[in-house]
């Protein structure tokens, strides 16, 4: 279910539900981003086993409608970070079975529908991070490198790709 929250009324009111959740499990470590007034969700498990899923959508709040878009380029993802700088998507980092962790980073860009992959992020490949971004930067950090939890932040900047 996707529901949305009404701070002036403090009243929670049920969406159109998250299309593709293909089981009973629902969808765990997916991602999520807004730019503009639409929001942008995907990648996660939806079968509850190791296994990610690489599709992505489109939410219109006006409209209530959920829009497939170009599945995530960079392959079946879960646990990854997600963040938008300006007009720009970026997912990174994540896992496809738990096992393999990547560092590679991705900008989507809604106007064109497309994935073009960027600088691989900076720090050890990783899942579990958070990610955010902060007027024109994006921040990725924590996370499990396979051998233990991290502390470390790192900043993107959209400008120099680096």
């Amino acid at each position: 279910t996707f529901w949305e929250y009404d701070p002036a009324t403090d009243v929670w009111t049920q969406q159109a539900n998250i299309p593709d959740i293909g089981s009973q499990y629902g969808r765990t470590g997916a991602i999520g981003f807004g730019i503009g007034n639409l929001g942008y969700f995907g990648t996660g498990n939806t079968s509850g086993s190791a296994n990610g899923t690489s599709n992505f959508y489109e939410y219109n709040p006006i409209t209530n409608v959920w829009t497939a878009k170009a599945s995530f380029a960079g392959g079946t993802r879960v646990s990854a970070v997600g963040f938008s700088i300006g007009n720009k998507g970026y997912i990174g980092t994540g896992t496809t079975n738990f096992s393999t962790l990547y560092n590679d980073f991705w900008e989507y860009n809604p106007s064109t529908d497309t994935w073009t992959q960027k600088a691989n992020f900076g720090g050890v490949a990783r899942d579990y991070a958070v990610g955010f971004s902060i007027s024109n930067k994006g921040y990725i950090g924590t996370g499990n490198t396979g051998t233990g939890a991290v502390n470390d932040f790192w900043e993107y900047n959209q400008t120099t790709d680096a």
